[in-house]
């Protein structure tokens, strides 16, 4: 598995981006835990149960796992022991919606630490009215 950035798809990397910036604006470290990933280690997360789904948007370089320091710092990788109450896990959910990414957080199945491209819909945005 792969934690480097430069592994995203182009399209997603900018806003993976602005959402760890804006994390450590808000006050709360990450550590990327997982970027790309190759159909091999899908198939492992699959089995070990941290996956749940057939194609991983991981896959395509479309998603991004990240995790509040401390609770990387206190538990290692395993997202299966990370303490879900944190409250940094709401404000890191809530950074991301507002970015329009998919988070894992709102899923049956949760996974906190998840995030992933959503194709923006719609036209060219028009400029807003402004008074002379």
């Amino acid at each position: 598995m792969s934690r480097a950035l430069d592994d995203l798809d182009a399209r997603f990397l900018p806003v993976a981006m602005e959402l760890i910036a804006r994390c450590a604006e808000a006050g709360i470290p990450v550590m990327i835990v997982d970027t790309l990933r190759t159909e091999a280690e899908h198939q492992e997360n699959l089995r070990r149960g941290v996956s749940w789904t057939k194609h991983s948007a991981h896959l395509d370089g479309l998603a991004i796992d990240i995790c509040p320091f401390e609770q990387f710092n206190l538990h290692g990788s395993d997202k299966l022991c990370w303490q879900g109450n944190d409250p940094a896990w709401a404000k890191l959910a809530e950074i991301g919606r507002g970015l329009g990414l998919r988070c894992g957080a709102d899923w049956t199945q949760r996974d906190r630490s998840h995030f992933e491209y959503v194709k923006p819909t719609g036209g060219v945005a028009k400029p807003k009215a402004t008074s002379a």
